[in-house]
């Protein structure tokens, strides 16, 4: 097991994380990274697509549900499937259809033109895809490492992720701002063919165990659903943990999806602010994600979260209030820091308790309990800001982070939401 400082293990100056880059790790790491930096890229494109043409927040609303909806409808199939089947080539399917669509949706807006109609479907296949792979890359994660390493693991995807998040985003703005968006949304059909020619070379077949001994695919898709269910129910801490983030994603729906919104009315209509704001939560989060190896959050995982979404609710707040740039900046990162704190911890935690062949069903049982107030969220916001502006939506998403944070911490059993190595 590696200690806090990340000292040698063999005496050759290699360090577990280091080790942890070889083999199938290190494909699902690169993959992570590229899909990363080219989804960034283009969420900061099509956004600035649409509020340009538009300038209407419900329409914003509208392409935030179009991500979000294909998730709360298909992610308990997209966790059967992904416990019944291999978990590899789901991913790579996955990706590449997102290619094809983004590709597409380029070429249609170089040689036609807008057409918010034709975004909101490109989208929705986009997620639906997205909604399959998510399960598939979570699950995977336990199979390609051993659980003394998850949070190193996870902390090295999350924080990558974030990372070329950020990098994207802020690039994204300026080749909006320099290039046009057609060159976003092209460069991220690119990213996706990256990643799938990366996952391809994972060596090896990644079904779960349940599938491999051949009796998951005796059992019904109900079924399989049903057992994920009930492993639910008999886990309390893992059932709060869902059931208390429904509040925090309604009023995190409230603040993130309207970035846009935000940079075009505080520092006016700049698609490179806009990159920016999003990149400074990006680092935030990469930042918050490394830190769970680091200070071995697992252990306390449930006071750690509740008292991060409470902190965060916070920094919302002064978010909103705010009216430069550098307080933005700054807001923002501090804010990120907390949700990748929070986001790396729990998934940690889930992946080391959750037996391997369930693991797919469990965690989209948990996305689509958790997300399903998103959808009534970017509505909310939408309407809000139209009706009151961006400050008044602002401090309301803060002030309910702050009660969810203290509703978590109230939480008898998820207060008791850790995982503990054996000796």
């Amino acid at each position: 097991m590696t200690n806090q400082e990340g000292a040698s293990m063999d005496g050759l100056g290699t360090t577990p994380r280091r080790k942890l880059l070889v083999g199938g790790f290190g494909n699902l790491f690169a993959s992570t990274t590229a899909a990363a930096f080219g989804g960034s890229v283009s969420a900061v494109a099509v956004n600035w697509i649409v509020y340009s043409y538009t300038h209407n927040a419900l329409y914003i609303a509208y392409l935030g549900m179009a991500g979000i909806v294909p998730g709360i409808l298909l992610g308990l199939l997209a966790g059967v499937i992904a416990d019944r089947y291999d978990r590899k080539m789901l991913m790579v399917t996955s990706d590449v259809v997102r290619m094809i669509s983004m590709g597409f949706l380029a070429l249609f807006f170089h040689f036609v033109g807008f057409s918010y109609p034709l975004i909101l479907a490109i989208m929705v296949v986009v997620y639906t895809f997205s909604t399959f792979f998510q399960p598939a890359s979570q699950a995977i994660l336990p199979m390609l490492v051993d659980k003394e390493t998850l949070e190193d693991a996870n902390g090295m995807l999350q924080g990558s992720f974030y990372v070329f998040q950020a990098i994207g985003s802020a690039a994204g703005g300026l080749i909006v701002y320099y290039l046009g968006a057609v060159w976003g949304l092209g460069i991220n059909s690119m990213t996706y063919a990256i990643s799938a020619m990366f996952l391809f070379q994972i060596v090896g077949h990644y079904k779960s165990r349940a599938t491999g001994g051949g009796q998951s695919k005796q059992n019904s898709f109900a079924s399989d659903f049903r057992i994920g269910m009930r492993y639910m129910r008999e886990h309390l801490p893992i059932l709060e943990g869902t059931i208390g983030a429904l509040p925090a994603n309604f009023f995190a729906s409230l603040f993130y999806p309207f970035f846009v919104v935000y940079a075009a009315v505080k520092f006016s209509s700049n698609s490179a602010s806009y990159g920016y704001l999003v990149a400074a939560i990006g680092m935030g989060m990469a930042l918050g994600a490394i830190l769970v190896g680091r200070i071995k959050a697992s252990r306390y995982a449930g006071p750690l979260i509740s008292s991060s979404i409470l902190v965060a609710g916070g920094i919302v707040i002064l978010f909103g209030f705010s009216n430069t740039l550098y307080l933005s900046l700054v807001a923002g990162a501090i804010a990120g820091i907390m949700f990748g704190l929070l986001n790396t911890t729990y998934l940690s935690t889930v992946q080391a308790l959750v037996p391997t062949e369930l693991l797919a069903r469990v965690l989209s049982i948990d996305s689509v309990g958790s997300f399903v107030a998103i959808p009534a969220g970017l509505a909310v916001g939408g309407i809000l800001i139209s009706a009151r502006g961006i400050v008044f939506d602002y401090t309301l998403a803060g002030i309910g982070l702050l009660l969810n944070g203290i509703l978590l911490l109230s939480l008898k059993e998820f207060r008791k939401f850790r995982f503990v190595r054996e000796s």
